[in-house]
């Protein structure tokens, strides 16, 4: 279910209108940064030079598989990725988490909000002024004790593209 939402949400990134106030990157990373010496927490982060080769693998390793391709041209313009999981950790600390998590992303656009029964997932970002391409994305899921984000570009018309074979 939460893959309907993923992918529905990013469908309807375009429809939201033009962001204004963009992800406060140095605040967010701060505080993440902060919280990975907690216990239970979970941090993975991918530079550009790991990304980079990231994608670099999944080119060399996909001898033309269309899926590859996709996942390429999605990924043509991400730069960072953070991953940040939490729900491990004792419940003063994941309300901890998500009272400064809360706050840092409280002054960002937030691009719309979808929830699943009791959990909401909400989306942050920065959209051109045609809704082509989405810069700074970030999936917040205060319930789930996770938080994904997705610094660069990412191109509307490959998600569409991939949204469309995967039907």
């Amino acid at each position: 279910m939460k893959k309907l939402l993923i992918i529905l949400g990013i469908v309807l990134i375009p429809f939201s209108g033009t962001a204004g106030k963009g992800v406060p990157k140095n605040q967010l990373m701060a505080a993440l940064s902060e919280f990975k010496r907690v216990e239970g927490v979970e941090l993975v982060q991918l530079g550009p030079l790991a990304t980079s080769a990231l994608k670099t693998v999944v080119r060399i390793s996909s001898s033309g598989d269309e899926d590859a391709r996709q996942a390429l041209a999605l990924m043509k313009g991400v730069r960072r990725v953070t991953v940040f999981e939490y729900e491990d950790c004792d419940s003063l600390v994941r309300d901890r988490i998500n009272r400064r998590l809360n706050r840092i992303l409280g002054n960002s656009e937030l691009l719309f909000e979808a929830k699943d029964g009791g959990d909401v997932t909400r989306f942050y970002g920065v959209t051109d002024s045609k809704g082509e391409i989405v810069r700074d994305f970030v999936l917040y899921t205060p319930g789930d004790c996770a938080l994904i984000c997705i610094f660069g570009k990412v191109s509307m018309k490959a998600v569409e593209k991939i949204i469309k074979d995967n039907d």
